[in-house]
């Protein structure tokens, strides 16, 4: 009867490679047999990796990437409608200014007309009566009306009488050598100006005084 040989078994060899196919199992990886044994079959080993690690992060960036145009689409839409608004807003104040510009010129022709209505009723009684003292009288009573109403709209006369010429409120229409009044002195006003508030909206026509040159 013949005997059977026992053939030994590695028992380190074995129990290292129980070891790994436990590692295998658990991480998923790919035997490196495989590797050295099919290029084609590395590829596909290496493709269902990228497979089963890369779809999460493709998927949030494919979000992000969405997030980051609907919140683009989102500040365009709200700059177009600021520039919208801001446009209305310009063409509003525009008209308001405008319809206060009339209502202000309105304003100052109401208060103007009887000014001009007490020059009719003057002359009209002047040619009438024949009487020059009387539309003298009248003449001065619409004038200080008339400043009366310019007054209340901030417009007042230039002073000139005992002043100091100045170029930015008097306009020299004519200058004398004089020694009876100080130099640069105003001596005549030719015409009368005027400031509204602190502006002035006509300068005074005056004549000045200068010393003569010894």
């Amino acid at each position: 009867m013949t005997q059977k040989r026992k053939i030994p078994i590695d028992s380190d060899k074995t129990r290292a490679q129980q070891e790994r196919d436990k590692e295998l199992a658990e991480t998923g990886a790919a035997p490196e047999e495989v590797f050295q044994e099919s290029p084609e079959a590395a590829d596909v080993v290496a493709e269902s990796e990228a497979e089963r690690v890369l779809p999460q992060d493709i998927r949030l960036l494919a979000e992000r990437c969405e997030a980051a145009e609907k919140r683009a689409e989102e500040e365009h839409e709200n700059l177009l409608r600021a520039v919208a608004d801001f446009d209305n807003y310009r063409r509003r104040v525009r008209a308001e200014l405008e319809q206060a510009r009339q209502f202000g010129i309105e304003d100052f022709i109401i208060r103007l007309l009887p000014v001009l209505d007490n020059f009719e009723r003057a002359i009209k009684t002047a040619e009438e009566m024949n009487d020059f003292d009387a539309l003298h009288g009248g003449v001065v009573l619409i004038l200080r009306q008339l400043r009366d109403v310019l007054e209340k709209e901030g417009v007042r006369p230039i002073e000139t009488e005992g002043q100091q010429f100045d170029p930015t409120k008097h306009e020299a229409v004519m200058r004398v050598e004089t020694d009876e009044y100080p130099d640069n002195a105003i001596i005549e006003e030719f015409q009368k100006g005027y400031m509204l508030g602190d502006k002035v909206i006509k300068p005074s026509m005056v004549k000045v005084a200068r010393h003569p040159e010894e």
